[in-house]
């Protein structure tokens, strides 16, 4: 289970960077957290619930930002949990000015759905999170 638990994160990653909103969102469940509390120091944001609140993240993160890409460099298997170390590389709308980031998220995997994703800034704060040494 857990090597799958790895597959549909990929899976997630693959459907994004095809822009396939419809993939992306079958593989959440209907109930799904996303954590991005964390992230106020880089962009305002909050905790997310359900397909809605996705929607509502996603929105508000185009909002600010464009040219938005990403690669998952690497995706670390924790039972429930995985663990995907991100680089987003983008443009904000307002400034104009090129921004890479580094993210880690923490997607936590039940049923072959994913039920909460967040957000950490901190590489050890994640990898503590999904109860991994660093």
């Amino acid at each position: 289970m857990p090597d799958e638990n790895v597959e549909i994160v990929r899976r997630v990653y693959e459907a994004a960077s095809q822009h396939d909103a419809k993939s992306i969102y079958a593989l959440y469940d209907a109930d799904v957290e996303l954590d991005a509390s964390r992230l106020e120091a880089v962009w305002s944001s909050g905790v997310y619930r359900g397909h809605e609140g996705l929607r509502t993240f996603f929105r508000e993160w185009n909002e600010a930002w464009e040219g938005v890409d990403y690669s998952y460099d690497e995706l670390i298997d924790a039972g429930d949990h995985v663990v995907a170390f991100v680089t987003r590389h983008e443009r904000g709308r307002a400034s104009g000015i090129e921004v890479e980031r580094p993210f880690t998220l923490v997607w936590t995997v039940r049923n072959h759905k994913i039920i909460r994703v967040v957000w950490f800034l901190s590489r050890a704060e994640a990898l503590e999170a999904a109860g991994l040494p660093e």
